[in-house]
């Protein structure tokens, strides 16, 4: 069993009138993001679970009989998850923690990760945060330091697709981290998170609906114009192997394409590591 503080729709809560719940640094007000989000929308109040705490919230979500427009948001994972088994650090309180689900019968739904960025970097820019670009296939980025990273799993025809967006970080363990991070607030002094949460739902809910329907084609110039490392010297690794080539950006079906000895191969979603070398490239 899981051991939560509040496991409550939104909404009900939301109906108490000026009742905030303060998570240390996120300030989630219950009864505006329950003002914001339409009934009409992917991911409407009522579908919307709050943790105070869990291992992870896919694993969460995963083990649900029903997931198509559940909404899954913590506090803090003690078991947070990254790509290739990696361990997700957060600051308990200081990041957008959640995992949203969608019911799937495509066998191969390409491009999920990518689509998911999109919708971050949308909900972003509304608030007026601007400069957010993103790293293929599925990191959030501020001046080359990480802002977030989206992870995508699925169990049979479920679909979760996880965020971990840094808010405001002040832990002094987060220094412990291998690479540049960064958060919101030291972006934008006015990005209100009940906004971002609701906005990020509401593209979410639009981003990857379209893309599961239809396919990534009609969002790869989109991305290509957010891609941090685009014609950029960079390495490849998959598995043990190495590759260092240009990037060329992605393509249809959402593969890094990358450039090596004037051919352009293309590299699929795996166990691949991208990292930008010194050496400049056109």
């Amino acid at each position: 069993m899981y051991d939560l503080l509040k496991l409550i729709p939104w909404f009900l809560i939301a109906l108490s009138p000026d009742i905030q719940h303060n998570i240390n640094s996120v300030e989630y007000d219950l009864q505006k993001i329950a003002s914001l989000l339409s009934q009409n929308t992917k991911f409407s109040a009522d579908r919307l679970i709050f943790f105070e705490e869990l291992d992870s919230t896919n694993n969460w979500m995963l083990q649900q009989p029903e997931i198509d427009g559940l909404c899954c948001i913590t506090n803090h994972q003690t078991a947070g998850k990254g790509r290739q088994g990696r361990i997700w650090t957060d600051d308990r309180g200081g990041s957008i923690l959640m995992s949203m689900g969608w019911n799937v019968d495509n066998e191969y739904c390409s491009g999920v990760s990518l689509a998911a960025g999109l919708a971050v970097v949308k909900s972003l820019k509304e608030l007026g945060v601007e400069g957010i670009q993103l790293k293929w296939p599925n990191d959030i980025l501020f001046n080359a330091s990480k802002l977030g990273g989206i992870l995508v799993e699925r169990s049979g025809n479920k679909l979760v697709v996880g965020l971990g967006l840094n808010y405001r970080l002040e832990n002094p363990l987060m220094l412990s981290i291998n690479q540049p991070w960064t958060d919101i607030t030291s972006i934008s002094s006015t990005c209100d998170a009940n906004e971002l949460l609701c906005g990020i739902l509401r593209n979410m809910g639009e981003y990857i609906t379209d893309c599961i329907a239809h396919g990534f084609s009609g969002f790869v110039d989109e991305w290509n114009s957010l891609d941090a490392f685009r014609g950029c010297l960079v390495e490849i690794q998959v598995g043990p192997n190495h590759t260092i080539g240009i990037n060329r950006g992605i393509d249809e079906s959402a593969a890094l394409r990358i450039e090596t000895d004037n051919k352009v191969q293309a590299i699929h979603t795996g166990d691949v590591s991208l990292r930008y070398k010194t050496s400049s490239a056109k």
